[in-house]
């Protein structure tokens, strides 16, 4: 190497140390300059960096507000020079902003070597006589904030130790210019925070822990009434507290700190002359670089005036939706007794018990025991012997009896609405409950509920009643929450429980929860002395209704009616009545039997077959009688006495199917 490469050298590596303690330089001068002089600081370190390299420009712009271009922020330009403008730079420079998009510096050493796709940003830059620039990006939270451009009027090949250097002065920009911002918006938040505390009337303090100094506004100082020249702390802050909330309020404190879970108490203060006001503070921890509490920034409100109007708006507002809850409560429950109610009139007849054999004599001395208490009783008997009229009587000798008794018939609820029906629902619980309903418990509440023909029950739904009836508590359909009841159940079979336990076809603990007070109803062959009285009774009733005359029953038919076994029970004798009375013409009534066996005949069968085997031949018989009609006038179910659905219930449990034709 000649003696000029190395004089040529040397010059390089000079010049070289000069940029490099320049940048170090700038570095060092904008780590502690003040917001106020970061934009003074910006200008002259332009000035100096363009003298050093010989630019002859440098242009500073930002991202304009709405995103859509750049605008010149800072400029430097020599005399008789033109600075190169950011300004309608994502217009007039396509390819020189995707490259700044893309987090790369657009390196340019002649405008006439720009590819095809920089056409458009080569009219710029020859606009401004720029031939050579170094752009760079500025990114800030992964997003373009702004760029930095240095620009000469010649081609130049630019170094790489310049390309790192300007990029990390670049860099340093971008960092105090989003310090800049970040120190204004925090400045612009303090000021709001302090317009909003002082409008709101609210005292602001912060609480240095480590070193238990509070620091506090004036207005904070008058809410706790400690004087200006006062010094604060934890001790002197809890000293103003009330003697009565000072342990609370401490206590809060160090929950609080504890935790690092936000503050918020109402307490008294009292003041120096006596005066006591009534304080709410709220209170934020803020974490030091240990991860501990380091301060604690709260606001302080004298809401003396409105506590005692809080306190009082808050009961009347509770003792109201109280009210209104139990208005809509008693409304809902009145409106479904009163559709129950309105349905169980029109069904029930004027009947009553017959007491006038030995049997009946002991079950209605049964009824008047256990009629008092509370216990569940579990009323057994073939289909019509007369178990709701038993249970109406115990209902209407119970302290219950000035409410409702309620009834259910479990073999006439489909199986997918038992449990809405029982329980109850809220509307929406499933597609079609379009609207809320008050099970049968729910309206039974503090009065009696039947449950006619209880073995027809599911096996789901007896666990969910056995649950009711140990609980003391239901839950409606849509709605977890238990809902307390007070019901005293009675519940009716015709099934042989026992057997229904031995097969599996009803739970056990639910039995021996039905089962505290079993009153077996005999069924009316084995009380035929209570026929007369009953025949009697049924007269009385319909001859009223149909305004007919009746003096007496036909001797022969009395005698037919009390030696026929009676199948359907008191139900079938009230319907043959019933029949007989539409059709008298005199004073006299005869009556025929339902059906033309002899009673030797009948008994003979009886001592044969089971109790579900003549049921199936009784029924069978009055189907075919009825043209295997069912519903209707002249139905099946009318002549049995029975609810249409309960019939067809017997009829698919005892296996009875009309012929095919």
């Amino acid at each position: 190497m000649n003696n000029q490469d190395n004089n040529k050298a040397i010059i390089q590596l000079e010049q070289h140390l000069l940029f490099q303690s320049l940048l170090a330089e700038l570095s060092a001068g904008f780590v502690h300059v003040s917001a106020d002089m970061i934009d003074q600081e910006i200008q002259a370190s332009l000035q100096r960096i363009a003298e050093n390299l010989d630019l002859d420009s440098i242009a500073l712009g930002l991202i304009t507000g709405d995103g859509q271009d750049f605008y010149s922020r800072y400029q430097f330009a020599k005399p008789c020079k033109t600075a190169w403008q950011a300004d309608s730079l994502l217009s007039e420079g396509p390819f020189l902003t995707r490259t700044l998009l893309g987090g790369k510096p657009f390196i340019m050493h002649d405008v006439d070597a720009l590819p095809p796709e920089g056409s458009i940003d080569r009219e710029g830059f020859l606009r401004y006589g720029t031939r050579a620039i170094l752009v760079f990006p500025f990114i800030v939270g992964g997003a373009l904030s702004g760029g930095i451009g240095f620009a000469s009027v010649y081609p130049r090949q630019w170094s790489e130790h310049v390309i790192q250097g300007l990029g990390l002065i670049a860099d340093v920009y971008a960092n105090v210019l989003e310090r800049k911002r970040s120190m204004k918006e925090l400045q612009w938040k303090e000021e709001q925070m302090r317009l909003a505390a002082e409008s709101a009337d609210i005292g602001l303090w912060v609480w240095n822990i480590p070193r238990d100094i509070i620091w506090a506004t004036d207005r904070a100082g008058e809410i706790y009434g400690v004087p200006n020249d006062d010094k604060l702390n934890l001790q002197r802050f809890l000293a103003c507290i009330h003697i009565e909330d000072c342990e609370r309020v401490k206590d809060g404190v160090q929950k609080a700190l504890k935790e690092g879970s936000p503050f918020r108490e109402e307490y008294r203060v009292v003041h120096s002359n006596g005066a006591e006001y009534w304080v709410c503070a709220t209170g934020k921890f803020q974490l030091g670089d240990s991860g501990q509490p380091e301060r604690m920034m709260g606001a302080s409100l004298n809401i003396t005036d409105v506590r005692k109007t809080k306190i009082e708006l808050e009961r009347a507002n509770s003792e109201l939706k109280t009210a209104f809850e139990e208005i809509r409560h008693l409304k809902d429950q009145f409106h479904q007794e009163n559709i129950y109610l309105r349905h169980e009139i029109s069904e029930r007849k004027g009947t009553q018990v017959i007491k006038g054999s030995a049997a009946m004599q002991s079950i209605l001395s049964q009824v008047q025991q256990v009629a008092p208490t509370p216990a569940t009783v579990l009323i057994m008997g073939e289909t019509g012997t007369g178990k709701e009229l038993l249970a109406t009587a115990i209902h209407e000798a119970s302290p219950r009896k000035n409410r409702s008794m309620i009834r259910v018939n479990c073999a006439a609820i489909p199986l997918a609405l038992i449990e809405s029906e029982l329980f109850g629902r809220e509307k929406g619980a499933y597609t079609g409950a379009l609207a809320k309903q008050i099970g049968r418990f729910e309206l039974a509440n503090h009065s009696t509920l039947f449950l006619d023909e209880v073995g027809e029950l599911p096996l789901d739904a007896q666990v969910k009643l056995l649950r009711v009836l140990q609980e003391k508590q239901i839950e409606r359909l849509g709605n977890p929450k238990p809902v307390n009841i007070d019901v005293r159940v009675i519940a009716a079979t015709n099934r042989n429980l026992t057997q229904e336990v031995a097969e599996g076809r009803f739970r056990e603990d639910l039995y021996y929860r039905l089962n505290v007070f079993p009153i077996q109803v005999p069924p009316l062959r084995d009380r035929r002395e209570d026929i007369p009285k009953l025949v009697e009774t049924f007269i009385e009733e319909f001859a009223r209704i149909m305004d007919k005359s009746i003096d007496s029953v036909d001797k022969t038919s009395l005698q037919m009616l009390c030696g026929y076994d009676w199948p359907g029970n008191i139900r079938e004798l009230r319907n043959v009545i019933e029949r007989a009375v539409i059709l008298a013409k005199g004073p006299v009534l005869k009556i025929t039997v339902p059906v033309s066996k002899s009673v030797s005949a009948i008994s003979e069968n009886h001592h044969q077959d089971s109790l579900e085997e003549v049921d199936r031949k009784h029924i069978q018989h009055v189907l075919e009688a009825c043209g295997w009609r069912v519903r209707g006038q002249g139905g099946a179910a009318a002549a049995l006495g029975l609810k249409p659905s309960t019939l067809e219930s017997r009829m698919s449990k005892l296996g009875i199917r009309r012929p095919s034709s």
